[in-house]
């Protein structure tokens, strides 16, 4: 999708992401361009290479290199190497400092709530928009706890400029169907209940405010950190790239 919007010409005047959203947006508010964001992942997916050599080569994607096993409270990963990893790609450290205006979302844990990051330092924001509950561990400041924006905002184009001209929103959720056995595992049926919620989030967003372009990138079965198979995924997502494509076409450019 970010790859259509370069091939455009076209350069968002603002940004807002959950989640992984967060991690692309922060990525693309820095600058970086689609194919070298693709790039980065089929490099790191093709073709394993050690802490060392992802390090010397400073890859984008190297982060998924550093999820280290950490069972404790509350998680099973912790990531403190990939932050720091992505604090070197995006070379800023502060989202005043972003070419393009970002927002980040996660949620008060403890107050139910959405939290909406836009200044201040990048890195922590992040590191609470994608804590997702039970994988990575929470983010605590002062007196929030903070969790995965999904859990209040799972696509968060209602928080960009009420100026804009054209308001895309691109839902990479993806879908689940059964496979062999009817009955979810009971990883599936963590993963799958959360995005049960998250649809059902949307669906009212949808009958408020709905926005200019939606783009429901249609892949089936690839579970949370499936990043292995990004093959698979850009090619399932072909669909949805012209979709894109031809809404933009169908504005004018």
């Amino acid at each position: 999708m970010l790859q259509t919007l370069d091939r455009f010409g076209i350069k968002p005047v603002a940004i807002a992401g959950t989640s992984v959203g967060a991690i692309m947006g922060t990525l693309y508010a820095a600058g970086i361009s689609g194919d070298d964001i693709y790039d980065g992942i089929t490099e790191l997916v093709a073709t394993p290479k050690s802490l060392q050599e992802l390090f010397e080569a400073k890859q984008i994607f190297a982060w998924l290199e550093y999820f280290d096993l950490d069972i404790g409270r509350g998680s099973l990963f912790q990531i403190d190497k990939f932050l720091d990893q992505l604090e070197e790609v995006i070379g800023v450290s502060r989202f005043e400092e972003l070419p393009i205006p970002l927002s980040v979302v996660a949620t008060d844990f403890w107050a139910r709530e959405e939290v909406v990051f836009g200044s201040g330092p990048i890195i922590p924001a992040v590191a609470a928009s994608f804590a997702i509950p039970g994988v990575f561990k929470p983010v605590v400041q002062g007196e929030q706890v903070l969790i995965d924006g999904g859990s209040v905002n799972p696509l968060p184009y209602d928080l960009l400029p009420a100026d804009c001209d054209i308001v895309i929103a691109i839902d990479v959720m993806g879908q689940r169907r059964p496979t062999d056995d009817l009955l979810p595992s009971y990883a599936e049926s963590l993963f799958n209940t959360f995005q049960i919620a998250e649809k059902s989030i949307l669906r009212e967003k949808f009958r408020r405010q709905p926005p200019d372009i939606y783009i429901e990138v249609e892949v089936e079965n690839v579970a949370v950190l499936d990043f292995h198979k990004g093959d698979e995924i850009f090619a399932q997502a072909e669909s949805a790239r012209l979709q894109l494509e031809t809404a933009l076409g169908a504005l004018g450019g």
